[in-house]
């Protein structure tokens, strides 16, 4: 079933911050993804025998080279999470972060990637349980500011998990019991067991198998807030949320025979911002060399492309991997410093997301013109 939100309380963006391969930092990491920079690596997390000479292959992967090496799975999401949040913070919060009032009044909703038992090794049923525990709860603690524990999500939803959690979050802030989220999106693929369960699938790029996706890392911080209260304390935007729309394939559905849900979701989208003209400006989705991701979006070109004909596509993932439940809050990040609006276009971007498990989900901004510097 579908759903949409529009921003009836208007929602502003008034802090960002990016940990990836490419950039410690967000201002880095979008200006090196929209110059076409990247870092790939060889990692040793996994390795594939090679059939004729039985020499060890690595993973071609976009790690976070000399930051997350050493750490384990949650290790890696905890690195990640504390350096984003760290980014957001030093451009300009300071003041305000150390106001408790401040935080009385914000929800903090931690993103995260779709797990399992067999990854995280836990008995059957526990691996959300095991995240709350290893990596929620220590994360929280020491974040060092004073949210509610009321106020305090994990949503383990994968790629679309940010137009979720952001969905989520506005409809909060129409009923007045938030001014403000601090969204923290972060996953890893850097990881043996879940490499081993991906090249298991037939998932992964290698030298063998031309389709399939590099995996990567990020940590992606965004903090939203209701455009009275960043009037009050004077800070400037970054970009305006326009609409949220998200929906599910049904649970059962093939994901090679995906679509229905993302075509649904993209025309809501569309019918809010551009209803009788085609949309002009940026868009980014997680496109990832996976076909059942191509097909999926081939059902959106089909039944909607003509409506995207002007539209100027982005892939982060040429430069960062599939950065997995960080992809969509990435996505967000670019669109603010887009570099590449079109020339006289309204300065709209639209970022798509689908989850592994079905899930899906679109977000239009309204960024100033020419983007942040």
């Amino acid at each position: 079933m579908g759903r949409g939100q529009r921003a009836l309380t208007p929602t502003v963006i008034t802090g960002a911050g990016a940990i990836t391969s490419v950039g410690r930092g967000v201002a880095a990491t979008c200006a090196a993804i929209h110059a076409g920079i990247a870092r790939p690596r060889r990692v040793n997390a996994l390795n594939i025998v090679e059939p004729e000479t039985q020499e060890l292959i690595g993973i071609q992967s976009h790690p976070v080279h000399g930051y997350t090496e050493g750490f384990s799975l949650l290790g890696r999401w905890m690195r990640l999470a504390r350096g984003s949040v760290q980014d957001l913070m030093s451009s300009g919060l300071t003041s305000e972060g150390a106001s408790p009032r401040f935080w009385e009044s914000t929800g903090l909703v931690l993103v995260v990637g779709e797990l399992d038992d067999q990854t995280l090794l836990t008995e059957d049923g526990q691996a959300l349980a095991r995240i709350q525990d290893e990596f929620l709860e220590p994360f929280v603690s020491t974040l060092g500011v004073a949210i509610p524990s009321s106020n305090v999500r994990l949503l383990a939803r994968g790629h679309a998990g940010t137009a979720l959690a952001l969905q989520s979050g506005m409809r909060q802030f129409a009923a007045r019991e938030l001014e403000r989220l601090l969204l923290i999106a972060v996953d890893s693929y850097i990881d043996g067991l879940r490499l081993e369960g991906l090249l298991e699938n037939g998932r992964l790029k290698t030298e063998e198998q031309s389709v399939g996706f590099a995996p990567g890392e990020a940590g992606v911080a965004l903090l939203f807030e209701t455009e009275p209260s960043a009037r009050r304390r004077t800070a400037r935007p970054l970009g305006q949320v326009l609409t949220v729309a998200t929906d599910q394939e049904p649970e059962q559905l093939p994901r090679i025979q995906r679509g229905r849900a993302l075509t649904r979701c993209t025309q809501r989208l569309l019918d809010e911002t551009a209803p009788s003209a085609t949309f002009r400006g940026d868009l980014y989705n997680d496109l990832n060399g996976e076909t059942w991701r191509a097909q999926e979006w081939g059902h959106v070109r089909v039944n909607l492309g003509q409506r995207m004909d002007l539209s100027q596509w982005h892939l982060p993932c040429n430069s960062v991997g599939d950065v997995g439940a960080a992809s969509g809050a990435l996505g967000i990040c670019l669109a603010l410093r887009s570099r590449d609006s079109l020339q006289g276009a309204e300065p709209l971007s639209l970022v798509l997301s689908s989850s592994d498990s079905g899930d899906v989900g679109g977000i239009v901004l309204r960024t100033p013109e020419g983007g942040q510097p």
